[in-house]
């Protein structure tokens, strides 16, 4: 649930950011990207659309994405995620627990447009 709500809130913030934020803005102005985020599971997660500078997003699992973060359980999703720690997402990744599907560009990005929002 804690997982479900973070994912929920990212979302709004990016939403905020992407009418507020000339930082951010300017940042996803000419990107085309689909970023999901979901458990191993596929029981819990989010996808994120960003179109030009427009920033929507649909709750589930679902399919049709140019990167999928995969978390092994959302309780670990919650903790590392929450704790805003590149070095803890790195250690999640090297023990398996965070794993990559498509094009880690897209993760990349996704991850540097987070940190001009947060």
């Amino acid at each position: 649930m804690r997982f479900t709500v973070l994912l929920y809130v990212l979302y709004w913030k990016l939403k905020s950011a992407s009418r507020k934020n000339k930082s951010f803005q300017s940042y996803i102005s000419n990107m085309r990207a689909r970023i999901l985020i979901k458990t191993a599971d596929g029981r819990r997660g989010r996808l994120f659309i960003f179109d030009k500078g427009k920033v929507s997003s649909q709750a589930g699992a679902g399919s049709g994405f140019d990167v999928a973060l995969v978390w092994s359980d959302a309780a670990t999703a919650f903790r590392v995620m929450a704790s805003r720690s590149d070095e803890q997402t790195f250690q999640a990744a090297a023990r398996g627990q965070l794993k990559i599907e498509g094009m880690a560009y897209y993760a990349q990005w996704f991850s540097e447009g987070v940190k001009l929002v947060m």
